[in-house]
């Protein structure tokens, strides 16, 4: 029988206890906090790394953060706790997330009519959370400051809204709530951090009093007798297509109207696809999709020419504050077949519909991964591009 290589033959000997501490602190930090505790029973080495103060450290530098100054290896085993709790809490605030409309319970913290935000890392281990909305300017978003968080001496959670002091609560793992408020983080985002209500039950608890809402606040987070709404905000999950969903995530377009909207395309378990436009106004989960489909197969190349004559006889809807359509046609990879309701399509129809419940339509997908898609009865194309990717908003304006 042939001799195993000396390198497979170490490998082979190897165990988990003869790994070094800092493997095993980085194997710690790619962990949740339960999964990190539930790895800690394994053996008595990975039991020694979960309690090692230098796991924040480890974690830090896996999120490519600068270690903050709490950060340094401390002997306090309490005091490396709170550090790691507070830098988990803040990787799980990492990417997009939507807003729930006003409740009109009180002043916003933002007159801006955004109906997203983004919770991004800043400079010196800071994640700053900034307001997303259209813009006058084609398809850039404008971005406004909203909440900052870091981490103080004691390795804490410390946010801020400009000078207010906020508190940002988990309300399982996809819901979270954001107010003015002179009290730190709630604990209570761990014990419901196994799993979250249906998206339906969000807006029972966004009419409610958020956690929290029985401290007292402080003088700052009031204005006029009104104390600042808390605002409420459910992740996106799959903000950016993947391979196998080339058109999953969050989009921005240029619409019917020449203005710029955002529109979340998303699959459901049995292989559909559905589209929405995000909007302040259209929070509910029920409201109406601008397009959905229930045969996901995409039609290859080469396309019949009806299809290409569909496809190069429409004009593409270019700019915010242009009166014309631009008629440059993009190279085409895919073709799928789609469904809408009439009262979401172009009000001037060109030609009369047949059936007044669905109107048929087609997605092309481009080869430069972005897409578009039209209805039938009108002439025009509504491209789509990327708001984000790898987590960076694109084209943003300060």
């Amino acid at each position: 029988m042939e001799a195993l290589p000396a390198v497979a033959v170490v490998a082979a000997g190897t165990a988990l206890e003869d790994l070094p501490e800092d493997a095993l602190l980085a194997i710690l930090a790619l962990l949740s906090p339960p999964d990190a505790a539930a790895a800690a029973c394994a053996c008595r080495r990975l039991a020694a790394a979960a309690s090692s103060p230098s796991l924040p450290l480890a974690l830090a530098l896996r999120l490519g953060l600068p270690p903050p100054r709490p950060l340094l290896p401390a002997p306090d085993p309490l005091a490396a706790a709170r550090l790691l709790r507070s830098l988990h809490r803040l990787r799980r605030l990492l990417g997009l997330w939507r807003r729930f409309p006003s409740s009109g319970s009180g002043y916003r913290s933002s007159s801006l009519p955004s109906s997203l935000a983004a919770f991004e890392w800043a400079p010196r281990g800071t994640l700053a959370a900034s307001l997303l909305a259209p813009s006058a300017h084609g398809l850039a978003i404008a971005k406004s400051p909203f909440v900052t968080l870091s981490i103080d001496e004691s390795g804490d959670t410390v946010a801020a809204m400009g000078d207010v002091p906020v508190c940002v609560n988990f309300v399982g793992n996809s819901h979270i709530v954001v107010e003015a408020t002179a009290a730190s983080w709630e604990d209570e985002d761990d014990d419901l951090e196994r799993g979250s209500p249906p998206e339906e039950m969000y807006m029972h608890f966004a009419n409610r009093r958020s956690p929290g809402a029985g401290r007292k606040r402080s003088k700052q987070g009031r204005r006029r007798g009104r104390v600042m709404e808390a605002e409420h905000f459910v992740r996106i999950a799959d903000a950016e297509p993947t391979e196998t969903r080339p058109l999953q995530g969050l989009w921005k377009g240029i619409c019917e109207n020449r203005t710029l909207e955002f529109y979340l395309v998303t699959y459901d378990d049995i292989g559909g696809i559905t589209c929405r436009r995000v909007s302040d106004t259209r929070g509910h989960s029920g409201f109406t999709p601008i397009f959905w489909t229930t045969n996901t197969t995409f039609l290859e190349q080469p396309f019949s020419e009806k299809e290409l004559d569909q496809y190069s006889g429409r004009e593409h809807i270019q700019g915010v504050d242009s009166d014309h359509a631009g008629t440059e046609n993009k190279a085409v990879s895919q073709i799928l077949c789609i469904n809408s309701s009439y009262n979401v399509v172009d009000h001037h129809l060109s030609a009369p519909l047949d059936d007044m419940r669905s109107v048929e339509g087609r997605i092309w997908l481009y080869e430069d991964g972005t897409f578009g898609f039209g209805f039938s009865g009108s002439n025009s194309i509504i491209d789509l591009k990327h708001v984000s990717s790898d987590g960076c908003i694109i084209d943003a304006l300060d």
